[in-house]
């Protein structure tokens, strides 16, 4: 079964060339240096080349995602007017403000900085956090806590973690999903302890971390290096993204590269005003923990609670609910693009305009055949027969029952050949025992929507009857093939693709006495979802007549470190 890919990442790390002319921070250093990672930022308050040179440069970087007709706000303003200078001044009120809802979520990892720590301590906290970051991508936080507490009870240390196998982790990790996270930490911390160089645990320069670490993008190195190690270093998330955004008053493509070298621009430029001295070390951390809770609580991406933000004289997006931006004093911006409008106001009518609208990409639709075969002994014994996906790619290293993919306009019948003929490949069996009468049978055509698959399973069900004591034995061929027992399935590493085929022929994950045929006859030769529509779609005489609208989890933005899966 194939997963979804999540590249609309609302974030995307752009590497500079620079060199850094950051420095470690010596364990016995107090209070250590400040020190930043220096990469290139952008033009804010410089003076820009031609206007319609840049504004071409920007159109060839991202596809228009606006509509290019109907009526908009032109916004005219200069680059000055997206200055950090007003957040600045506010810095210690959302400092503040962070303070009273630390603890408010409970959230196990979020621990003060302490400078007394060893380097050894700091790398404890660093494997914590790290952990955490990882799971946090795509998962709400109430599910990722006692994920977390599980983890750490299991791995309490990255040596520890060194140790495992895919197997384990893929076990451990199972529910939340996107299972090349759990992969990649896997593989960072491996690399972590078979370089001496590591010293037994992550670097604490965020550049080494991001390039030598494996699922380490520049966000979550960012945020391990300043709330672990207390190095000055920005970050900027999903969620801080949207929040600079709104500060900033930036209606630009989202993942443009110069919006991205922007917005970090920004963060690099508040980080460096922090006021930092000996008794404020984790200043960092906490000011990127506060933007980030900032974010994620109050300037939601729907309905934000503008009344409960401590930068709310400060937000740029805030005020031009009431009065538009001055003029520019030189050029005008050039990352900016106008604001689509319903109304004959020149001004904005809310400030969830910012961001500006990402391009909603169409999902392709597939269909593949799965065959759950399933194997009955002479002495009552039963077992099921699984395939395990490559160990890189979509779903990597998951189990599913034998998978082919079909046309879409494939019969039943059409389905259950194909299955059967790629079935033939991996078990010493003939073909023509399970296309016998009663040995094979279609079940049902399901839907399973991914980010960007609109993806139909065509099910059937095969049972191989004898008197021997074990099942038939399996091929020679590339790929992990398995007879699984009850308790084996029940504890393999599986997706919810292939729960949601089990229950059609058992009833339920986790059963095994099979349910009564549900067979629906095909119309015009093809297979049909057995009285089911997609949640995308309202289907009437045969033709889609609306769509609908998927309510999406309230989940934390994805961010750039990895290319998701699932």
């Amino acid at each position: 079964m194939r997963a979804e890919s999540s590249r609309s990442a609302s974030i995307i790390s752009v590497k500079d060339s620079d060199g850094s002319d950051y420095q470690p921070v010596r364990e016995n250093d107090s209070p250590p240096k400040r020190t930043s990672v220096k990469r290139k930022r952008a033009p804010v308050g410089k003076k820009l080349p031609a206007e319609s040179k840049i504004r071409s440069k920007i159109a060839n970087e991202v596809e228009d995602i606006e509509d290019s007709t109907g009526p908009f706000i032109l916004r005219d303003h200069g680059m000055e007017y997206h200055s950090v200078a007003e957040i600045v001044e506010r810095q210690e009120d959302l400092l503040s403000w962070f303070e009273t809802c630390r603890e408010k979520r409970g959230m196990p990892w979020r621990k003060r900085y302490d400078p007394r720590l060893s380097m050894e301590e700091k790398g404890q906290r660093a494997y914590e956090i790290w952990v955490s970051e990882v799971m946090l991508q795509q998962t709400q936080v109430a599910t990722v806590i006692a994920y977390w507490r599980r983890w750490i009870e299991k791995w309490p240390t990255i040596a520890d973690l060194a140790k495992a196998d895919v197997e384990e982790v893929n076990a451990m990790w199972r529910g939340l999903g996107y299972y090349r996270r759990a992969r990649s930490l896997l593989a960072g911390a491996k690399t972590v302890m078979s370089k001496a160089k590591y010293k037994g645990r992550l670097p604490d320069d965020p550049l080494i971390l991001e390039k030598e670490i494996d699922g380490v993008g520049r966000y979550t190195a960012g945020a391990i290096c300043s709330m672990a190690y207390g190095i000055s270093t920005p970050i900027v998330d999903g969620n801080i993204h949207r929040l600079f955004t709104r500060l900033l008053a930036v209606h630009a493509p989202q993942t443009a590269p110069s919006t991205i070298k922007f917005l970090w621009g920004a963060a690099e430029q508040l980080v460096e005003k922090l006021p930092f001295d000996q008794n404020r070390q984790g200043i960092t951390g906490d000011w990127n923990q506060a933007l980030m809770e900032l974010g994620s609580q109050v300037c939601k991406p729907v309905s934000p609670d503008c009344s409960a933000c401590p930068l709310q004289s400060s937000c740029k997006a805030y005020a031009e609910l009431s009065a538009s931006p001055p003029q520019p004093l030189e050029l005008p911006c050039a990352l900016c693009s106008p604001v689509p409008s319903s109304t004959t106001v020149e001004r904005i009518s809310s400030i969830s305009i910012f961001p500006m609208r990402k391009e909603k990409k169409a999902s392709r639709a597939e269909e593949e055949s799965v065959l759950l075969t399933e194997w009955k002994g002479g002495d009552g014994d039963r077992k099921w027969l699984f395939v395990k996906r490559p160990e890189k790619g979509l779903l990597a290293g998951l189990y599913e029952p034998p998978t082919t993919p079909v046309e879409s306009s494939s019969t039943p019948k059409t389905c259950l050949e194909t299955s059967i003929s790629a079935l033939s490949e991996i078990i010493d069996f003939s073909p023509a025992e399970l296309l016998k009468q009663g040995q094979s049978r279609y079940i049902s055509s399901i839907p399973h929507i991914f980010s960007h698959i609109n993806m139909t399973y065509h099910i059937h069900h095969s049972t191989i009857s004898d008197s021997s004591a074990v099942p038939p034995p399996l091929r020679e061929t590339d790929r992990t093939v398995v007879w699984l027992s009850e308790d084996e399935v029940v504890h393999a590493n599986i997706g919810t693709g292939v729960k949601k085929v089990w229950a059609e022929v058992y009833g339920s994950w986790g059963s095994f006495d099979e349910e009564s045929p549900k067979v629906k006859k095909p119309k015009n030769g093809t297979t049909q979802a057995r009285q089911k529509k997609s949640p995308l779609e309202e289907v009437k005489n045969g033709k889609i007549v609306k769509k609908i609208m998927m309510p999406s989890m309230p989940t934390r933005k994805v961010k750039s470190d990895e290319v998701h899966e699932e």
